[in-house]
């Protein structure tokens, strides 16, 4: 019920299997703008055990540095300012110095903590705390992974930053002119007027009548509706579409660039995917052409390497064009931890194989296989593993290849947040990462659980399941309507938008064929 735009990219992504959205299919490519949806972020660092008094740290809430503090290391647990911090994950927050208790509440979630205690109680009940608050300057300050826990959020280090990254992780739900940011819990605590999608770097797309513009964190219009077609924000920049014209616009509004091509996508890694006739170049924020329109296909930056086509096998490219992976791979992933997905024909061992089928392994940024091309199936690392088939299930290996997990199910998916989506006898459940069902097989179609909860679909029932497979939000399933193929879009015109959730798309494109776009 949301419109959850992601960025504008040209992204790749795995096949899925039509009937419940299960990673069951061969691996493949989704060249399209926005079939493959949006970027899938990789699995951040922990939270480091101490932090230099030297470094200067910081720390973000969904994309937003949190300026006029930094955090405090004590033993190892970074403790915020209880104020600032509950301010910043939409909290209230009140200390009584008598007793030296602090008590946040948002929703229905009570979190209370006593200075000098590491006994804390959530919702009444007691959790132990790695460390105790503490008066710092006269105030109190909590542990910040503790009290963003609490509330549903994510806290996580991040080393070439120097900072504290806190997602809230809400998920937007739309209904009756209204968007409500549900928490993991299923609790409304923030509501926008108009159709909006999921935040990006603190501004969430919003759509009200047929203009577009974007709301901030506190759900008040930071940018006006006044775009016909709108992206999510990457890289500080969003690319808009007003009179004709498609353009990027800064945080302010502000349009800073209009480059002149046949089809633009977001900034990432400070460069711009755009189409020039049927080549795919890149441009830089100035919007020079810092790599020459000259590919066949083309995708963003990840790790400072994109994937790209040249006589149609892929390969990577870096900032400056250079290949540094030959292109020879019939379909890769980006790279996410160091590793990427690609098919080939030739396996590990130098043995010619089946060229209709081809098989998967794990190449390093070097272009080595770190895990051999021996698979038949096999997906990108999420969660820390990576799903392949072996003997005809699904198993799940580490990034030294190890198998970690035999499920002994013939379609499984990507783990996310701890959890798996599986299909057992037409309905699809969720085990853990031990191989357990926590929730048994009977949703029509699931998707990969986010923010602690994920969209399901039960009958003529869709809605946002909670990890124990409960409705936290429904409402009344409405099967997708293919569209027939348009023509293509007008120069500079974003293609068409990703379905939203109303009208989900479970099955990808096929490999490294161009999907048909629109001109909105």
């Amino acid at each position: 019920m949301s419109d959850n735009r992601k960025p504008k990219q040209r992204l790749l992504q795995l096949t899925l299997t039509a009937a419940i959205g299960v990673q069951a299919a061969a691996f493949g490519l989704a060249p399209s703008a926005l079939a493959a949806g949006g970027a899938q972020p990789a699995s951040a660092a922990s939270v480091p055990i101490a932090v230099s008094a030297s470094a200067a740290v910081t720390v973000s809430v969904d994309g937003v540095r949190q300026d006029g503090w930094t955090p405090v290391a004590k033993n190892g647990t970074a403790l915020a300012p209880l104020a600032e911090f509950a301010s910043a994950l939409r909290a209230t927050a009140h200390y009584d110095a008598a007793s030296k208790t602090a008590t946040l509440k948002q929703g229905s979630r009570v979190v209370i903590l006593q200075v000098g205690s590491k006994t804390a109680k959530v919702n009444g009940e007691k959790a132990v705390l790695a460390a105790a608050p503490e008066l710092i300057g006269g105030a109190p300050w909590v542990p910040a992974r503790f009290v963003a826990e609490a509330f549903g959020a994510a806290l996580s280090w991040n080393g070439a930053s120097s900072s504290y990254e806190v997602q809230s992780r809400l998920r937007a739900y739309a209904k009756d002119g209204k968007t409500a940011y549900l928490n993991r819990f299923g609790e409304s605590v923030l509501t926008v007027d108009g159709e909006a999608g999921d935040f990006s770097e603190g501004l969430a797309r919003v759509k009200q009548g047929d203009l577009y513009g974007y709301a901030d964190r506190d759900g008040r219009l930071a940018i006006e509706p006044q775009f016909s077609e709108a992206y999510d924000f990457s890289d500080g920049l969003a690319l808009v579409e007003k009179d004709g014209k498609s353009s990027y616009i800064d945080k302010t509004g502000k349009v800073v660039l209009t480059p002149s091509y046949d089809e633009l996508y977001d900034f990432s890694e400070g460069l711009a995917l755009v189409r020039s006739g049927e080549s795919f170049g890149y441009i830089d924020k100035t919007g020079k052409l810092a790599v020459p329109a000259q590919y066949e296909d083309a995708f963003y930056f990840s790790g400072g390497l994109a994937a790209v086509q040249v006589g149609g096998s892929y390969g990577f490219i870096d900032k400056t064009g250079k290949l540094v992976i030959q292109p020879i791979y019939q379909n890769v992933s980006d790279f996410q931890g160091g590793l990427a997905l690609v098919q080939t024909l030739i396996n590990t061992p130098g043995e010619t194989v089946d060229q209709s089928e081809g098989v998967f392994g794990y190449l390093n940024e070097k272009g080595e296989f770190a895990i051999p091309a021996q698979y038949a199936k096999a997906f990108p690392f999420s969660d820390g593993v990576a799903a392949v088939e072996i003997d005809g299930t699904i198993h799940y290996i580490d990034r030294t290849g190890k198998v970690v997990l035999a499920t002994g199910y013939e379609d499984a998916g990507n783990f996310s947040e701890g959890l798996a989506a599986f299909s057992e006898g037409g309905k699809t459940g969720f085990i853990n990462r031990k191989g357990e069902v926590v929730i048994p097989p009977q949703f029509d179609q699931a998707d990969d659980f986010s923010g602690g909860l994920a969209r399901a679909v039960k009958g003529d029932v869709e809605g946002l399941i909670d990890a124990k497979g409960s409705f936290v939000a429904k409402w009344t399933y409405v099967p997708p309507v293919e569209e027939e193929e348009a023509p293509a879009p007008a120069a500079s015109t974003p293609a068409a938008p990703a379905p939203s959730a109303t009208t989900p798309s479970t099955a990808a494109p096929a490999a490294a064929t161009p999907a048909p776009t629109t001109t909105p």
